[in-house]
Protein backbone atom coordinates (compact mmCIF):
# COMPACT_ATOMS: atom_id res chain seq x y z
CA UNK A 1 0.00 0.00 0.00
CA UNK A 2 2.83 2.58 0.83
CA UNK A 3 4.71 1.91 -2.54
CA UNK A 4 0.97 2.57 -4.42
CA UNK A 5 0.59 5.92 -2.29
CA UNK A 6 4.16 7.09 -2.71
CA UNK A 7 3.91 5.99 -6.96
CA UNK A 8 0.52 8.21 -6.46
CA UNK A 9 2.23 11.18 -4.87
CA UNK A 10 5.18 11.09 -7.87
CA UNK A 11 3.04 11.27 -11.09
CA UNK A 12 0.88 13.78 -8.96
CA UNK A 13 4.21 16.34 -8.81
CA UNK A 14 5.31 15.06 -12.18
CA UNK A 15 4.88 17.98 -14.36
CA UNK A 16 5.58 15.52 -17.40
CA UNK A 17 3.41 12.94 -16.63
CA UNK A 18 0.75 15.48 -16.07
CA UNK A 19 1.86 17.06 -19.84
CA UNK A 20 1.38 13.66 -21.55
CA UNK A 21 -1.89 13.07 -19.84
CA UNK A 22 -3.35 16.11 -20.94
CA UNK A 23 -6.59 15.67 -23.55
CA UNK A 24 -6.51 16.48 -27.16
CA UNK A 25 -9.19 19.33 -26.20
CA UNK A 26 -6.90 20.72 -23.76
CA UNK A 27 -3.27 20.84 -25.38
CA UNK A 28 -5.11 22.61 -28.19
CA UNK A 29 -6.83 24.94 -26.24
CA UNK A 30 -5.62 25.54 -23.08
CA UNK A 31 -7.41 27.64 -20.86
CA UNK A 32 -5.28 28.74 -18.52
CA UNK A 33 -3.49 30.54 -21.67
CA UNK A 34 -5.98 31.89 -22.82
CA UNK A 35 -9.03 33.91 -22.14
CA UNK A 36 -13.06 32.96 -21.96
CA UNK A 37 -14.18 33.90 -25.86
CA UNK A 38 -10.42 32.80 -27.59
CA UNK A 39 -11.28 29.98 -25.99
CA UNK A 40 -14.70 29.70 -27.02
CA UNK A 41 -13.39 30.09 -30.62
CA UNK A 42 -10.33 27.85 -29.72
CA UNK A 43 -12.99 25.27 -28.95
CA UNK A 44 -15.33 25.67 -31.82
CA UNK A 45 -12.50 25.66 -34.48
CA UNK A 46 -10.60 22.21 -33.41
CA UNK A 47 -13.87 20.57 -32.91
CA UNK A 48 -14.70 21.30 -36.49
CA UNK A 49 -11.16 20.43 -37.41
CA UNK A 50 -11.57 17.16 -35.65
CA UNK A 51 -14.75 15.90 -37.96
CA UNK A 52 -12.96 17.52 -40.85
CA UNK A 53 -9.59 15.19 -39.73
CA UNK A 54 -12.26 11.99 -38.42
CA UNK A 55 -14.08 12.03 -42.43
CA UNK A 56 -10.31 12.28 -43.78
CA UNK A 57 -9.66 9.08 -41.37
CA UNK A 58 -12.92 6.87 -42.69
CA UNK A 59 -11.83 7.57 -46.34
CA UNK A 60 -8.43 6.15 -46.15
CA UNK A 61 -10.19 3.45 -44.39
CA UNK A 62 -12.22 3.16 -47.07
CA UNK A 63 -9.35 2.96 -49.59
CA UNK A 64 -7.39 0.91 -47.60
CA UNK A 65 -10.72 -1.51 -47.99
CA UNK A 66 -10.50 -1.31 -51.48
CA UNK A 67 -6.77 -2.09 -52.23
CA UNK A 68 -6.39 -5.06 -49.81
CA UNK A 69 -5.51 -7.83 -52.09
CA UNK A 70 -7.13 -11.52 -52.08
CA UNK A 71 -11.15 -10.11 -51.16
CA UNK A 72 -13.71 -10.38 -53.79
CA UNK A 73 -15.18 -6.88 -54.90
CA UNK A 74 -18.34 -7.71 -52.76
CA UNK A 75 -16.26 -8.47 -50.09
CA UNK A 76 -14.80 -5.02 -50.45
CA UNK A 77 -18.34 -3.95 -50.25
CA UNK A 78 -19.71 -5.06 -47.11
CA UNK A 79 -16.54 -4.10 -45.74
CA UNK A 80 -16.85 -1.19 -46.97
CA UNK A 81 -20.97 -0.90 -45.97
CA UNK A 82 -20.45 -2.45 -42.85
CA UNK A 83 -17.74 0.32 -41.74
CA UNK A 84 -19.33 2.97 -42.80
CA UNK A 85 -22.51 1.50 -40.82
CA UNK A 86 -20.61 1.28 -37.55
CA UNK A 87 -18.80 4.95 -38.37
CA UNK A 88 -22.51 6.25 -38.58
CA UNK A 89 -23.69 4.54 -34.80
CA UNK A 90 -19.80 5.52 -33.40
CA UNK A 91 -20.94 9.49 -34.41
CA UNK A 92 -24.40 9.07 -33.24
CA UNK A 93 -23.58 7.88 -29.75
CA UNK A 94 -20.31 10.32 -29.46
CA UNK A 95 -23.27 13.15 -30.32
CA UNK A 96 -25.22 12.34 -27.68
CA UNK A 97 -22.55 11.42 -25.14
CA UNK A 98 -21.20 14.72 -25.54
CA UNK A 99 -24.17 16.54 -26.17
CA UNK A 100 -25.96 14.90 -23.49
CA UNK A 101 -23.81 13.23 -20.67
CA UNK A 102 -20.85 15.56 -20.94
CA UNK A 103 -22.39 18.60 -19.72
CA UNK A 104 -23.51 16.82 -16.12
CA UNK A 105 -19.78 15.32 -15.90
CA UNK A 106 -17.91 18.74 -15.77
CA UNK A 107 -20.53 21.11 -15.88
CA UNK A 108 -20.74 24.60 -18.33
CA UNK A 109 -17.89 26.04 -16.32
CA UNK A 110 -16.88 29.23 -18.98
CA UNK A 111 -13.42 28.59 -17.23
CA UNK A 112 -12.69 25.49 -18.97
CA UNK A 113 -14.70 26.11 -22.10
CA UNK A 114 -17.64 24.44 -23.39
CA UNK A 115 -17.54 20.12 -22.26
CA UNK A 116 -19.50 18.93 -25.28
CA UNK A 117 -17.36 20.44 -27.64
CA UNK A 118 -14.11 19.21 -25.65
CA UNK A 119 -15.96 15.66 -25.54
CA UNK A 120 -16.22 15.96 -29.40
CA UNK A 121 -12.84 16.82 -29.70
CA UNK A 122 -11.38 14.41 -27.30
CA UNK A 123 -13.56 11.71 -28.85
CA UNK A 124 -12.74 12.11 -32.43
CA UNK A 125 -8.92 12.20 -31.40
CA UNK A 126 -9.51 8.81 -30.00
CA UNK A 127 -11.37 7.47 -33.06
CA UNK A 128 -8.99 8.76 -36.03
CA UNK A 129 -6.12 7.32 -33.84
CA UNK A 130 -7.92 3.64 -33.62
CA UNK A 131 -8.86 4.06 -37.62
CA UNK A 132 -5.27 4.71 -38.34
CA UNK A 133 -4.08 1.70 -36.70
CA UNK A 134 -6.70 -0.17 -38.11
CA UNK A 135 -6.19 0.64 -41.86
CA UNK A 136 -3.06 1.74 -42.09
Amino acid sequence: MRPLVLAAAMIALCPLARAEDARPSETACDATKIGARELAECLRTNADKSDRQLAAAVEAAVKSIDARQGLLSSQKARWRRSLIDAQAQWVAWRDSECQDVAPFESGMDAKSGDPRLRCIIDYDAERVSSLKARYP
